[in-house]
């Protein structure tokens, strides 16, 4: 099973997520040069034209097309600038469930991007994908991350003991999150949960902080 397999744009207020093409190649290069912490670590980080030109034609997509998981661009719904990344991972069609992540660029942090950008992967995994739970973990003194996962409508499970080792090589304890398909959906009345837009804009696949520091 691949419900990854169709072409995917999912539109918000303000945010378009879609599939990485050629054109997101100045957007690519730009955050390489400026030293940018938001891409996965899968992403190239070295200026040299073909690798990023073939990782941009195929290799960002491989994760889709064998329903492992799937990368998007974060882009202004306005002007299609380059804003971040989301996406999912550890993607198991045994259990339909999934991981997701996301990272937004240091100069759009604490605007609420990474909150909507959110709470649309999370719709489309558990609505139109049929994925049953989608899973975030962030670092417990991420507190950026914390208040994006709770305002995009995600329960808090628990904490997880020394689950993710970070930058020094010290392991860190993680907070647990999840959302399931039977969860009423943020902002109805079921839910609790008031839609507003968030301050926090971590989280990625390396979840950073607010001010940009890997968690």
């Amino acid at each position: 099973m691949n419900a990854f397999e169709k072409s995917v744009r999912l539109e918000g207020e303000r945010l378009v997520l879609r599939p990485f093409g050629l054109d997101d190649a100045p957007g690519l290069i730009e955050a390489i040069r400026a030293g940018e912490d938001f891409l996965p670590p899968n992403f190239p980080d070295v200026l040299e034209a073909e690798p990023i030109a073939w990782f941009l034609r195929e290799g960002v997509h491989k994760v889709q097309r064998f329903g492992l998981g799937i990368h998007l661009a974060a882009t202004d719904r306005d002007t299609g600038g380059l804003l971040g990344t989301i996406g999912l991972f550890k993607v198991s069609w045994d259990h339909l469930t999934s991981e997701v992540g996301y990272g937004m660029r240091r100069d759009v942090r604490g605007r609420g991007y990474a909150t909507e950008a959110l709470s649309l992967v999370t719709d489309w995994a558990l609505r139109d994908c049929g994925l049953f739970r989608v899973e975030l973990r962030a670092m417990v003194t991420n507190h950026a991350s914390v208040r994006v996962a709770e305002k995009a409508g995600y329960t808090r499970e628990g904490i997880a003991r020394g689950a993710e080792r970070d930058a020094a090589g010290v392991s860190q304890d993680m907070i647990v999150f999840s959302r399931i398909a039977t969860d009423p959906r943020p902002g109805s009345a079921a839910s609790g949960v008031p839609w507003r837009r968030s301050g926090g804009d971590s989280g990625r696949l390396v979840t950073q902080d607010e001010e940009g520091r890997p968690r």
